[in-house]
């Protein structure tokens, strides 16, 4: 047998035709292992053991036809390939064969829920705890807010100083309103919603050194009507929730809002009364009767004016003048802050964010129509 080296690692075998004896293949590994045993002066390698050709004949396939794997070394497969077929290890990894029916092609449908059964199922629950929680908010809440609110607007009766629920108004303050630099200057003694006395001086413009003195008397007060009509509708407010009895069971969201929207539309237009007040036009005024109770009468061209804007007290002298047929006026205006409309506007202020969250609430129920106490079917609400 002979020899090679090179790239031909097989030992080439002697021809069966002129010899006809069969020759046996082995590999060129086998023939190191054997003459490395003889100490590599023997050239003639004796059979191994069928054992031994087999395990060499794996580890000659594995290292020149199977990549290996960085993490495996030198020695070692890749687990992909190791001994094992690519297509048994694909098949397997589909699970085509398999019983477990993870592969994409056996995997089973998600069972078919009851969609429109299960909303059904949510919406009948949600409608029986919106009944619940209106039943609750009927005969409970509304009463406890109403208490609440008779508590605060009785409260803010008794900080106006005119006669209102109990209160004898017979409060009486002092101001004095100045505008530099000395063109007005007035002291006021204000009882309830009547100016009982003043002493009003003011610079004239036409002529600068000339000064226009007045007075208002307490046998002719001066009437602030934005006081009475603010605390007249504070009353109407404190009646809407002293006519509710407080064992009346409400049915009906409507009950209630009618009586939020009566309590609400009260509280209102009393704080616009005092926030925003009604300005009367210069002739309108000049003809009032406050200004024909002025001692002495002021000039056709001049008028004085007191209101109310929020917590203060405001005095405006007016001067009219003809320019090219036209008639114009100049004012000068002094001010002073009122501690108890202060404490009034809190307090309306208060009462009206209390009725406003409860009706906002009960508007939440109101959308839904024959919402009635004791119906606890889901029939009951229709959207």
């Amino acid at each position: 047998m002979l020899r090679f080296s090179g790239s031909n690692w097989f030992t080439r075998p002697h021809s069966r035709r002129k010899s006809g004896k069969k020759v046996k293949v082995t590999f060129s590994d086998q023939l190191d292992t054997t003459g490395a045993s003889d100490g590599g002066t023997s050239g003639v390698a004796s059979t191994p053991s069928p054992s031994i050709s087999a395990q060499h004949r794996w580890r000659y396939r594995e290292q020149n036809f199977v990549p290996s794997s960085p993490e495996a070394g030198p020695n070692r497969t890749a687990s992909a390939f190791d001994r094992t077929s690519s297509v048994r290890q694909s098949s397997t990894s589909y699970g085509s064969g398999g019983s477990s029916g993870s592969g994409p092609y056996n995997r089973r449908p998600p069972p078919q829920r009851k969609v429109g059964q299960k909303m059904a199922d949510c919406e009948k629950e949600e409608a029986l705890n919106l009944q619940v929680e209106f039943e609750w908010v009927l005969h409970e809440e509304v009463h406890s807010v109403l208490k609440q609110l008779h508590v605060i607007l009785v409260e803010c009766a008794h900080r106006f100083p005119v006669p209102l629920y109990g209160n004898e108004g017979k409060k009486q303050d002092k101001f004095v309103l100045t505008a530099a630099p000395e063109q007005l200057k007035c002291i006021v003694t204000l009882t309830g919603d009547s100016i009982t006395h003043a002493d009003i001086n003011f610079k004239v413009q036409r002529q600068q050194q000339q000064i226009q003195r007045t007075s208002i008397t307490q046998d002719y007060p001066w009437k602030i009507q934005q006081v009475q009509d603010a605390a007249n509708h504070l009353q109407q407010a404190i009646n809407h929730i002293d006519n509710v009895d407080s064992a009346y069971h409400f049915k009906t969201s409507d009950e209630v809002l009618h009586i939020l929207g009566n309590i609400l539309g009260a509280l209102q237009r009393g704080r616009t009364s005092l926030v925003v007040p009604r300005k009367k036009p210069i002739d309108e005024l000049m003809k009032s009767r406050n200004m024909k109770a002025l001692s002495p009468n002021l000039p056709e061209d001049l008028a004085i004016s007191f209101y109310i804007q929020s917590h203060k007290l405001i005095f405006v002298a007016y001067q009219l003048t003809n320019f090219q047929g036209t008639m114009k006026f100049d004012s000068c205006q002094a001010e002073c802050s009122v501690p108890w409309l202060n404490e009034v506007l809190v307090l309306f202020t208060v009462a009206l964010q209390l009725c406003q969250q409860l009706k906002d609430k009960i508007s939440v129920f109101s959308q839904y129509k024959d919402f009635t106490v004791g119906s606890r079917s889901p029939s009951a609400l229709s959207y």
